[in-house]
């Protein structure tokens, strides 16, 4: 693992094939706020380049970036994801959503919850996007089209994802972070869960990217290959 940064992480999110964007908070002197500082990891070369602010907001939001910005009170720290028909959809850790039209206006808003208890993260996969509930202990798989629960593996009254932070997608399987420690998978071909990676600390963010991870662990932000 190599350490690529030490400060508490706002975003990450793919930049290409071969590189990620993280978004760092940088605290501002005698203030509770702070400032993102926007950089793109390169996987091969293991180097952090500085990025523009309009740059990850492309990526994040698409076409639409510049009207969404300015719509959402605080468009670093939430989910997004470009649906298939590009519209979209914002999740803030609250449960707080929003769906944005192919021009970036806001033609829905509302709250995500399954049985009453919020749900968050958020992890595009197809015409499908997960999140996890962690009152309910579950990881859930909503359809894009009418933001319907299509599918939930664990429960509140199982050991399946314990605790559960956070949830990611590669190359059609799924990544969450539960047990403190743990990186849980969930085969997207057939949905049975296994252990996929044990830290020797806490896990708060699991991203996958072919050969390559990012992990936001207690004591910073990891950048692995092959699992290491």
């Amino acid at each position: 693992m190599i350490r690529i940064s030490s400060k508490e992480i706002a975003d990450v999110l793919q930049y290409d094939t071969k590189k990620a964007v993280i978004v760092e908070k940088k605290p501002l002197l005698n203030s509770s706020q702070f400032k993102a500082a926007y950089s793109v990891i390169d996987f091969e070369n293991k180097s952090k380049e500085v990025l523009t602010k309009n740059a990850y907001l492309l990526k994040k939001f698409g076409s639409s970036y510049q009207q969404i910005s300015e719509t959402i009170p605080n468009f670093v720290q939430c989910n997004a994801a470009v649906l298939y028909d590009r519209r979209v959809l914002v999740l803030y850790p609250n449960g707080e959503a929003g769906i944005f039209d192919r021009d970036g206006e806001l033609s829905w808003s509302g709250y995500f919850k399954y049985h009453e208890h919020k749900v968050n993260s958020m992890a595009l996969d197809g015409k499908y996007f997960w999140c996890i509930c962690p009152a309910e202990n579950c990881a859930i798989r909503y359809t894009c089209q009418n933001m319907q629960v299509d599918l939930r593996i664990g429960g509140k009254d199982t050991s399946t994802f314990e605790n559960p932070t956070h949830i990611s997608v590669s190359d059609g399987n799924i990544y969450i972070c539960a047990s403190g420690n743990k990186v849980r998978e969930i085969d997207g071909s057939n949905f049975t869960v296994s252990d996929y990676l044990t830290f020797e600390e806490k896990v708060k963010q699991y991203y996958k990217f072919g050969k390559y991870a990012i992990a936001v662990l207690s004591s910073g932000t990891y950048l692995l290959k092959n699992n290491k």
